[in-house]
């Protein structure tokens, strides 16, 4: 028995020393090719599929648009998948260290082995959907280039298609499609794949009915397995057809391939979207609607719609808009605004409709409110989100002007009631104030009721007791999570994702005017009477006196102004900006804009073509202003030309005296500026004029000069062009002369100079924490918690040391280079685990910084200078890298 299990002793010895990586057997091979397919390949596979269910799950398309062939995580959404292809990566990592057969010279024979490129096509993959793309394409064309007889290759070089699309590099995909196109013996899989890629390809080249071909065939294309999975793929490239026809306006193919998405079933959000996009493509001329309208009500009755109510009732008001029923439009879009719960950019695009209709109609006041929500929720992606913002800020400009009207007529009004009339309409607006708060007040009560209530789901932990002593329930709002969820859906319901500001329901806060702050003496306890709610808080800044009504009217007069002119050149509402320019010389016959608005009607109705009335304003112009340059223009219609051609002239002449200032002949220029300012005049020039001989004369004769005639330019010229420039010089020559008063103007930037840049060198992170264990300590543990679970294959090395009296600093790394550092840095401080607790983010400090640059800054202790340092050099690079 003994020589039995020594000699089977002996076999396993040889059987394993036959399996070394260093012997290129048939045994080693076996071997090795089993353990790498069954043990590190597998687990890899495991982890991949792991990490592709999270990133289907997570993914929300944005149905809007058209679909992208390919689903891969936003760039700040990678992160949380990091964990799964981090495993996959060590796995496969591993598995090619230990499984990969060398030559005498320890360089792998890649023919040695089956399954070690596709460990490398894992490694690719796994740095793709991290969006580490360089380091994918890495791993990709190192299959391609090192396995020639694998066919695994051209798997390599499909993924390879893929990445360079995503880096934006199609010129290289389109040679590998080629490649794999002309190849004969293509593996089945990839040969299934291609037409896919080549859509991807042409989509991203803007081809879109090459794109349209190759999905059509993709998805005809059923395959041997006709499980979920590739019905649900040939569901989504169907549906992506029917989006591609669509927007070429082949509204007949498009709903043709909208139908055939719903046929195959797939999930929910397509066969939703799908009938959605069919009843918009409804030629309302052709086919009755009633059908259509029926259906979709039907829909936004059913439960399983509730989170799509918001999309059904906007496709109801298109429908009705496509039928010139404005006011059902208006009714139906509302509607989607109300029962929108969390999809802000369809809320966005509800609200645009909504500023839309009401512009049309000319109802300018609604539609400037509808623009400000629209531009607050709507995706800052979409097409139109530049004229979008700009109309919004022309109808909040007209809005302000109407609103500045409307305030000061009022005011002036009630200044001309009885002290009596005064006193009713100020007691009215203080008692609808004190039922409003009432009415707030007792909402809150009833609120608090109800999160005492049994069954509210609040446990108490044990020997935890509340303000109102041992024992009792809790009873704080916030205390609630149910409550606080309500809350928040109804918050984000009526406004949107809005940023917590003063003024938050605004989304421009220059428009709100502020009231002037109440003697701080006057709240110091509660048995004082708020200040809205006394008489004379109401009777503060009103225009009493002739000069205050003479002010106030300035301001109206102003607003009437600017309203037509905004009417005229940026609404192109002609009839509006004749009523306003009317209605103000009405009011205020001797205004300062009096020509202006005469000349504007005079043109205007010229357009018209209404003779009688140019006529009209022809005449005022001519007898009330007979010496005005419109005077002129009219009684000379070349005026204008010949008015230019002196321009013309002046301009030529300037640009000779800037051409002998730039070739350094300054007595050149200095005396031809004083000829240009003789010569021609007063026109525009004057102050480049005199620019140009205030730079000569401090070239000819010294600063002295230099100071005296761009002092002298600045005091004549406070608003040209050139007075900028002007200032900046005599700042920099008083900074020169009393270098003493500006010793200390910018603190934080004395040491800058002390930190160098260098984005390829070795980087490290740090964080500046309070010395309060309880702090630091929770930081660390945290900190290392966040790196184990999503850089759990890099090996980071961590420290800390005293900063200063009271606060520590933390270094950790290390990092190859600034990208890879800022990436971390992005990750780690949008990590929502990281601050909880203890760790409060306003409490910490955490930068990126060179390895060169930590001595400096834990020797100078500069962190004022860091922050300007990081914004200048590294800030961008963060805002700006490859999503």
């Amino acid at each position: 028995m003994q020589i039995k299990r020594f000699i089977s002793i002996l076999i396993l010895v040889a059987v394993l020393a036959s399996c070394s990586t260093k012997k290129n057997t048939v045994v080693s091979r076996a071997y090795h090719n089993i353990t790498a397919r069954y043990n590190g390949y597998y687990y890899s596979c495991e982890n991949i599929d792991e990490g592709f269910y999270k990133i289907e799950k997570a993914n929300k398309d944005n149905f809007e648009k058209i679909l992208p062939v390919y689903i891969y995580p936003p760039g700040d959404k990678a992160k949380s998948t990091f964990p799964e292809f981090d495993k996959a990566i060590k796995k496969s990592s591993t598995c090619i260290q230990r499984h990969a057969i060398k030559d005498k010279k320890g360089f792998e024979i890649p023919s040695s082995g089956k399954w070690i490129d596709n460990n490398w096509i894992n490694i690719g993959i796994s740095h793709l959907y991290k969006r580490e793309l360089f380091s994918g394409l890495e791993a990709f064309e190192y299959v391609a280039r090192t396995y020639t007889k694998s066919k695994d290759k051209y798997t390599a070089m499909a993924w390879m298609v893929k990445t360079n699309n995503e880096i934006g590099s199609v010129s290289s995909s389109e040679q590998i499609i080629s490649l794999l196109k002309n190849e004969k013996d293509l593996p089945r899989k990839v040969k299934k794949e291609l037409p896919v890629l080549e859509a991807d390809y042409f989509m991203r080249r803007g081809l879109n009915t090459e794109a349209a071909t190759k999905l059509m065939e993709a998805s005809r294309s059923t395959g041997l397995l006709r499980g979920l999975t590739t019905r649900k793929k040939r569901a989504r490239y169907t549906f992506i057809v029917a989006q591609l026809f669509e927007q070429q306006k082949n509204n007949k193919r498009a709903v043709e391939y909208y139908k055939k998405t719903i046929k195959l079933k797939p999930n929910y959000d397509l066969v939703f979207y799908s009938k959605i996009k069919i009843a918009k493509l409804l030629d309302v001329k052709r086919n009755n609607s009633e059908g259509t309208k029926k259906d979709l009500l039907k829909m936004a009755k059913e439960f399983k719609n509730n989170e799509y109510y918001d999309v059904i009732y906007y496709t109801l008001g298109e429908i009705e808009e496509k039928e010139r029923n404005a006011t059902q439009a208006i009714v139906y879009y509302k509607k989607s605004v109300q029962t929108s719960l969390n999809n802000p950019n369809q809320k966005g695009l509800s609200y645009l409709k909504l500023g839309e209709i009401n512009f049309d109609l000319t109802n300018y006041q609604p539609a400037e409110a509808y623009y400000d929500s629209a531009v607050v929720t709507i995706s800052k992606d979409h097409p139109d989100y530049a004229s979008i913002v700009a109309r919004k800020k022309t109808l909040e400009t007209l809005v302000g002007h109407i609103r500045t009207i409307n305030k000061e007529d009022s005011l002036q009004r009630f200044v001309n009631l009885s002290e009596a009339e005064q006193n009713k309409i100020i007691d009215r607006i203080i008692a609808d104030l004190e039922k409003e708060e009432a009415r707030k007040e007792k909402e809150k009560e009833m609120l608090e009721k109800s999160n005492t209530l049994p069954g509210n789901g609040l446990t108490q932990q044990p020997g935890m007791s509340e303000i109102g002593g041992p024992g009792t329930a809790a009873s704080f709002y916030f205390y609630n999570p149910s409550t606080v969820a309500f809350g928040v859906a109804d918050f984000t319901k009526k406004w949107g994702n809005r940023k917590l500001e003063d003024n938050w329901r605004r989304s421009n806060k220059a428009l709100i005017v502020e009231v002037e702050k109440e003697d701080t003496a006057q709240v110091k306890n509660n048995s004082i009477v708020s200040a809205n709610k006394t008489r004379d808080f109401y009777r503060k800044n009103l225009p009493v006196n002739d000069s205050l009504v003479k002010k106030s009217n300035k301001k109206i007069i102003h607003s009437y102004y600017m309203m037509g002119s905004i009417y005229k050149e940026e609404l192109n509402n002609t009839k509006k900006a004749v009523a306003t320019f009317e209605e103000l010389n009405s009011r205020f016959p001797q205004n300062k804009y009096l020509l202006n608005t005469y000349y504007i009607l005079y043109r205007t109705y010229l357009s018209e073509k209404n003779q009688p009335k140019a006529d009209f304003y022809k005449e005022k112009i001519l007898n009330e202003f007979p010496d005005s340059e419109f005077a002129l223009i009219i009684k000379n219609p070349e005026y204008a030309t010949e008015a230019n051609s002196k321009k013309s002239e002046v301009e030529g002449f300037y640009t000779t005296v800037y051409k002998s200032y730039l070739d350094n002949n300054y007595t050149q220029a200095y005396a031809q500026s004083n000829e240009g300012l003789s010569k021609f005049g007063k026109n525009v020039f004057v102050p480049k004029f005199e620019f140009i001989k205030a730079l000569s004369a401090g070239k000819l004769k010294g600063i002295d000069s230099l100071e005296f005639y761009l002092k002298l330019l600045v005091a004549k010229h406070p608003q040209s062009e050139v007075t900028p420039l002007a200032n900046d010089i005599l700042l920099s020559i008083k900074k020169q002369k009393n270098p003493e008063l500006f010793k200390s103007a910018e603190p934080g930037k004395l040491q800058l100079d002390t930190f160098t840049v260098n984005q390829e060198a070795e980087h490290f992170i740090i964080a500046i924490v309070p010395d309060d264990p309880k702090i630091s300590d929770a930081f660390k543990i945290k900190l290392n918690t966040f790196n184990n679970t999503y850089y759990s294959s890099k090996v980071f090395n961590s420290n800390s040391n005293l900063f200063g009296n009271n606060k520590q600093l933390v270094v950790l790394k290390s990092f190859a280079n600034s990208k890879e550092v800022l990436d971390y840095y992005e990750n780690l401080i949008k990590d929502p685990d990281i601050f909880k607790d203890e760790v409060k983010k306003e409490l910490i400090e955490i930068y990126p910084i060179l390895g060169t640059n930590l001595p400096v800054l834990y020797k100078k202790k500069n962190i004022d200078g860091y922050k300007l340092f990081f914004k200048d050099n590294y800030k961008n690079l963060s805002e700006n890298k490859i999503k």
